[in-house]
């Protein structure tokens, strides 16, 4: 059982650490919701609260994630602007700055649009999973990724890079 507990944590890591960098924008914070969520995954199974329903599991995390990181924000700490990278990424230079511009343009999504995306992209979650993670149905979150990626086209221009002056 704790085999299998560590291999879903393992699996999750990483997706709901890009998920929850993506709304709380600060990397300490969102390590801090991914040990909490891993954690409440660990005791929801030690319980026994996860028999049987495996194919829940995926939802379930990130629901757990999303309410964390909605209280954090609710706690009164303002949307600052995405972090710089501090130290040198395992990955090329271009992709990083892809990120942070990617990152910058996440920020002027409305909250239901970008948190969508971030659960398709990060989480890998189906329409129905987002509906059931964000409180609304799998038309609604059809609709705001679509607006979504309609509107991360319009912030960025060809070459992925941040274009600030254009408004809406």
């Amino acid at each position: 059982e704790s085999r299998a507990v560590e291999s879903l944590c393992l699996h999750f890591e990483r997706p709901l650490f890009g998920y929850l960098y993506g709304m709380l924008h600060n990397a300490h914070s969102a390590q801090d919701a991914v040990q909490e969520t891993l954690l409440r995954l660990f005791r929801m199974t030690r319980e026994g609260r996860l028999n049987g329903q495996p194919a829940l599991v995926r939802s379930l995390v990130f629901s757990i994630a999303h309410n964390l990181a909605v209280d954090e924000l609710r706690r009164g700490r303002q949307l600052p602007p995405p972090e710089r990278e501090t130290s040198s990424p395992p990955n090329p230079a271009e992709r990083a700055l892809a990120r942070e511009q990617i990152d910058h343009a996440l920020v002027h999504l409305p909250d239901s649009h970008r948190n969508a995306l971030m659960l398709r992209v990060w989480g890998e979650l189906s329409y129905a999973e987002i509906a059931d993670t964000l409180g609304a149905t799998p038309a609604e979150v059809k609709i705001w990724l679509y607006r979504a990626r309609k509107r991360l086209a319009e912030l960025l221009d060809h070459d992925g890079q941040y274009i600030e002056q254009r408004t809406r």
